[in-house]
């Protein structure tokens, strides 16, 4: 996911579709993607688009991220510990935190 920062403060960041772009402005905590504006905006959500920029803005690289799902859709489940030791307790707080990685019993793997 490709994010460019605009002169005005926003961010463009781009669509899982290569070439397509949505505008994520921090300071509204906005996107301009169609699950935000539809879904997410009426509840105060976050996108993965917002996410992805406060990402970025804290200094998580987002590939680290996908390498951590990788891992887990191989490996599952996964004992947390020896994810956490591999990843960085924050790296993975942070996906459990978003529901991207469930935890049961010291045991983590991806819900499908």
């Amino acid at each position: 996911m490709g994010i460019q920062k605009q002169p005005d403060g926003t961010f463009q960041v781009e669509s899982s579709k290569k070439g397509k772009f949505y505008t994520v402005d921090l300071s509204k905590g906005s996107c301009t993607c169609p699950f935000f504006r539809f879904s997410l905006q009426r509840v105060h959500g976050e996108c993965k688009h917002i996410l992805a920029v406060k990402d970025m803005a804290q200094g998580r690289d987002q590939k680290s991220y996908e390498g951590i799902i990788s891992f887990v859709k191989k490996h599952q489940p996964v004992e947390s510990i020896s994810l956490i030791k591999e990843f960085g307790e924050d790296a993975v707080d942070d996906l459990l935190s978003r529901g991207e990685l469930i935890e049961k019993d010291g045991m983590i793997k991806i819900l499908e």
